[in-house]
């Protein structure tokens, strides 16, 4: 007996223990949820596992693209506090009256639902509250069956214990079934009727409350409104009127057939195509652009129609790029003529593809110019042929136009005077600047040399941009946002508010490639520039109006030259339709102002020939923008005024004579005078003084001599067993009143010749020093190196 007592005190002591342990666990189980609960209310997601598509909308709330999410759904993301009220509550009254008063199960309905479908059998009849509803989308769960169904009411009581009323009714009003591939009613509206949900009327609101019931059956189209959805609308609309009678008149249009778009906003491609693959997402949110769709499609329009002009050139494709130069935003962007298109590569981006940017890059060079004191506004440049070390430059048609001011030179797109002014630029030169700019890709200075004025070194279109903007912001290189929400980079000053200044007017000067301006818009200055790459496989028209620098391309992606791709004759004419369709559309209180001249420029009085300051001798002068401290103060060269003896025709110093008279002469370099004789415009070259009385006068500033015809620290070959190769020709450029030129190496006499006259030197191993002067002491020198070769 003592046994059995002992026995059962041991049975009851391990049942209580056991009792305790399960006791204790569930405690701990209770109390591991409650923890996991508070943690969710407080750090929880309820989109997590959920994704939603990348979509972009215009800086308006436009749709402009949206992306597929990995399992192929359309799905945009909106928050609860963005949908209308109205929608709402129509959706409630459709969906779950009492969503705000359950517990995410609503025992009344279920119970009902039970009896109809699994005892009656008479009907299968639904209980789901919207809570059970964004469980079986959240989770995945099937629900045709009674352990589905078991399933998804635990998974609402989950919901309703870590989340909010408000955050659930959000995620149901983003994950609902709409029909097809579309889920969310923010999305429904922008698929079906192609705006935002807080712009539909309530007609359209009714229809996206009743699609969810029955998405398949229900889902319309734009030839057919399924009578089912029909019906579906007019039951809701019955409880919304008991509501909301003064809406009674609306019944009308439940029965009307619904007007669908059913796809959604195709617009900017390319632009969100960019965004997209450059990670520039911030969040689930539909991502407000830069982008400005009315301009957009004013773009596109104006675009497509240039294109269709000249197809028959061979024009196939082309990209441009709009921004606002003021607050640094993509306003408008064509990456191709057609996305879709393969025959052109049309899916290539040109806003980010490298391309050569043929002279586009010029206007930089020019600033700096200014910058370093070798130019002002109107200074006289030579545009002839020239030898600049090794590289020999050429203009488009080998046509030389001999003196030019700055800013023609600029706007015409000489190469000598551009690749002259990048030679002598000492304290940076454009290699610096565009590495400075932060430009991408740059390959070694060396491997460009002079050749990258004329767009060598590949630039992208948005990197041309960014260097124009730099222009009108007076010389302040900003970053160019494509997000409206992106916070502005740090500025960069580029170049002095001066010289952005001067750069800016001689680019307005530019002319037009037609001069039909429209009247409103006359007063109005564009400033531009044009660029044709090597080959003729890119033509650029890249410039500023108002507030906008746009960037104009035309060319093949397969890089095919084309004889028609001129910068001036292909990409302006396009610059200038859209320039001047902007310009005229917008209300004149919007235009900016003329930009105000900083106070470090002044406008001076030049020789309209020279550029120079002028003298007694100057007839006709001109207005030129200049840099007090820093532009170039020389009196004009090219006029000077002799006395002639007209007995003789000869020069003379003698002043008090009758047979003497007075004139003023243009004294032109004999590299000018040449030219100009070969274009068949000679000049009236200046009298010389008599033979037997040629002198040096010091007191005449003319041109000095100038060696064009060695390249300076070059290296030149001698060959011992090839004498008849051991010689260079050696010619200068000379003032008109150089008569003759004395050459020497180092302290050596080579010879004397004429102004023009070429004679030939034996050259020698070794590093020589060559001048050349001129009777008036004027001089230049070049050192060249002469190595030996045993070839």
């Amino acid at each position: 007996m003592k046994l059995a007592e002992r026995l059962k005190k041991m049975l009851k002591s391990r049942r209580a223990k056991i009792l305790l342990c399960v006791t204790s666990l569930f405690a701990l189980l209770i109390i591991l949820f409650s923890i996991h609960i508070i943690y969710m209310n407080i750090y929880g997601n309820i989109y997590d596992g959920v994704d939603f598509s990348v979509s972009y909308e215009d800086r308006n709330g436009n749709l402009l693209q949206i992306f597929l999410t990995e399992n192929d759904q359309y799905r945009i993301y909106k928050p609860l506090s963005a949908y209308p009220k109205d929608f709402i509550e129509a959706l409630l009254m459709q969906e779950d009256k009492y969503f705000y008063s359950h517990f995410g199960v609503n025992p009344v309905a279920v119970i009902k639902a039970g009896w109809e479908t699994y005892v009656k059998k008479s009907r299968r009849m639904g209980a789901s509250t919207i809570t059970m509803q964004t469980a079986k989308l959240k989770y995945g769960i099937y629900t045709k069956s009674i352990f589905g169904k078991l399933k998804q009411i635990r998974k609402a009581l989950y919901l309703e214990l870590c989340f909010s009323k408000d955050e659930i009714l959000e995620a149901y009003l983003n994950l609902a079934p709409c029909g097809y591939n579309v889920e969310g009613f923010a999305t429904a509206s922008w698929y079906y009727f192609g705006k935002d949900i807080s712009k539909l009327n309530l007609s359209e609101n009714i229809m996206l409350c009743v699609l969810p019931q029955n998405p398949t059956k229900r889902s319309p189209n734009p030839k057919n409104t399924p009578s089912e959805l029909i019906a579906a609308r007019k039951v809701l609309f019955s409880s919304w009127v008991e509501k909301h009678p003064e809406d009674a008149d609306k019944e009308i249009y439940m029965d009307m057939q619904l007007s669908v778009e059913c796809n959604f906003h195709n617009e900017a491609r390319h632009f969100t195509e960019m965004l997209l693959y450059e990670d520039k997402i911030t969040g689930k949110e539909t991502i407000k652009t830069t982008l400005n769709l009315p301009l957009q499609k004013k773009c596109e329009d104006i675009f497509d129609s240039y294109l269709n002009r000249n197809r028959n050139f061979g024009v196939r494709n082309a990209a441009i790029l709009l921004v606002d130069w003021k607050k640094m935003e993509v306003v408008a962007n064509i990456g191709a003529a057609n996305y879709y298109d393969n025959d052109i590569q049309g899916k290539v981006n040109a806003t980010i593809s490298k391309r050569s940017p043929g002279s586009t890059l010029k206007p930089f060079i020019y600033a700096m110019a200014l910058e370093q004191g070798l130019i002002h506004y109107r200074t006289m440049l030579k545009d002839i042929p020239t030898t600049f070390n090794e590289y020999s430059p050429d203009n488009y048609g080998s046509i030389f136009k001999g003196p030019v001011q700055a800013w023609f030179a600029l706007g015409d797109s000489r190469n000598i005077p551009a690749i002259y002014l990048e030679q002598n630029l000492k304290e940076r030169n454009l290699y610096d600047y565009m590495t400075s700019a932060g430009i991408t890709g740059l390959k070694d200075r060396d491997h460009y040399g002079l050749s990258i004025v004329l767009g060598t070194a590949d630039v992208t279109m948005m990197e041309l941009a960014k260097l124009y903007c730099t222009i009108p912001n007076g010389g302040m290189q900003k970053e160019i946002r494509t997000i409206m929400q992106s916070a502005p980079k740090k500025e960069k000053r580029m170049l002095t508010p001066e010289s952005a200044y001067i750069v800016r007017k001689m680019l307005e000067e530019n002319v037009p490639p037609y001069q039909n301006k429209p009247l409103e818009i006359k007063d109005i200055p564009v400033a531009y520039k044009t660029g044709t790459s090597i080959g003729f496989k890119d033509a650029w028209s890249a410039g500023i109006f108002d507030r906008y620098v746009l960037i104009v391309w035309v060319g093949n992606f397969d890089g095919e030259g084309n004889n028609a791709f001129l910068g001036r004759q292909m990409a302006a004419p396009l610059f200038f339709n859209i320039a001047y369709s902007i310009l005229s559309s917008t209300p004149k209180n919007e235009l900016l102002p003329e930009p105000k001249m900083p106070e470090g420029v002044s406008e001076i009085e030049v020789c309209a020939i020279s550029g120079g300051l002028p003298t007694e001798c100057c007839e006709h002068t001109e207005k030129a923008y200049f840099i007090p401290g820093v532009s170039p103060i020389e009196k004009c060269k090219i006029h000077r005024k002799i006395n002639i003896d007209t007995r003789t025709g000869y020069r003379t110093d003698e002043t008090d004579k009758p047979y003497i008279k007075t004139a003023i002469r243009e004294f032109w370099p004999s590299d000018l005078m040449a030219l100009f004789e070969e274009a068949g415009l000679p000049r009236l070259p200046p009298p010389t003084y008599p033979p037997e009385d040629q002198r040096i006068d010091t007191g005449v500033r003319g041109y000095p001599p100038q060696i064009t015809s060695l390249l300076g620290g070059t290296d030149y070959i001698y060959r011992p067993k090839d004498p008849k190769k051991n010689k260079v020709l050696l010619y200068a450029a000379s003032d008109a009143e150089s008569t003759e030129l004395l050459w020497f190496d180092g302290s050596n006499f080579i010879g004397r010749a004429k102004p023009s006259q070429i004679i030939e030197w034996a050259i020698t191993p070794g590093i020589h020093e060559i001048t050349v002067t001129d009777q008036m002491g004027r001089a230049d020198s070049i050192t060249i190196s002469v190595k030996e070769t045993e070839y």
